[in-house]
Formats: structure tokens, C-alpha cells, sequence
């Protein structure tokens, strides 16, 4: 009787309650502890508005540049 992944609710598992990928995310979580995991993707994936901005600004600040770079390579 297949059962979805109880982490992503995504995937149909036969054997398991976790898909493959999902049981990747579950050893790190046994190696490293839910706590600290869990801090680590508040920290890094999810942002408040002031990083959103900050990311936002950095990406169009990369773009302008890129596309000076374009610009200056078609002179030569």
C-alpha cells in the first residue's frame, strides 16, 4: 500500500515514509539536530523585508554592471 512523503507530501513511498530526497534532509537532520537545522534555514532561506530589499538591490546592481561589462566588451 503506497504512502506519500510525510516531509513533502509530494512523492509516493513504498518502502518508507520519505521520499529520496526528503531522507537526505531527515540524516542531516539526525546528524546536525532539528534545532540548529531549522535555524540555519530561517536564516539563510527565509529573509524579512529589509533583506528582500537589500537581495533585490543587490541583483539589479549585478545586472547594471553585467551589462556595462556587455558594453564595454563590444567597443574592443
Amino acid at each position: 500500500m503506497p504512502f506519500t512523503c510525510v516531509l513533502c507530501n509530494e512523492e509516493t513511498c513504498y518502502l518508507s515514509n520519505f521520499c529520496d530526497d526528503c531522507q537526505v534532509i531527515k540524516r542531516i537532520t539526525n546528524c546536525y539536530g532539528k534545532v540548529e537545522v531549522k535555524e540555519i534555514l530561517e536564516q539563510v532561506c527565509l529573509r524579512n523585508k529589509k533583506q528582500q530589499k537589500y537581495k533585490i538591490n543587490g541583483i539589479i546592481k549585478n545586472k547594471d554592471e553585467l551589462h556595462k561589462e556587455i558594453k564595454d566588451i563590444k567597443k574592443i
